[in-house]
């Protein structure tokens, strides 16, 4: 379950399937859910600035931005900025 009241959410899209609203539709099922389960009191997401249609799917379900994390997450053989967002569930 939620570690101290915090879930962290990620997604991948595969090419050929993005652009057509996926992300947002399973962002929204997932804060749905989210927002039944009293131990969550906090969803993290992680999105690479350069991907702007992840970060405006975390957007449009009511994600916040909160920030720059440098060279927050090892990808391959680089360190990678993230964004930071969070959602905080009613209640």
């Amino acid at each position: 379950m939620a570690a101290k009241g915090r879930a962290s959410i990620g997604y991948w899209v595969a090419p050929g399937f993005r652009r057509q609203g996926y992300a947002a539709a399973a962002l929204r099922v997932l804060v749905d859910w989210a927002s039944t389960v009293q131990e969550i009191k906090r969803l993290e997401l992680y999105v690479e600035p350069w991907n702007e249609g992840s970060w405006r799917a975390a957007e449009r379900c009511g994600f916040c931005r909160e920030g720059l994390l440098r060279s927050w997450e090892q990808i391959g053989d680089e360190r990678k900025d993230m964004y930071m967002y969070s959602y905080l569930p009613a209640g």
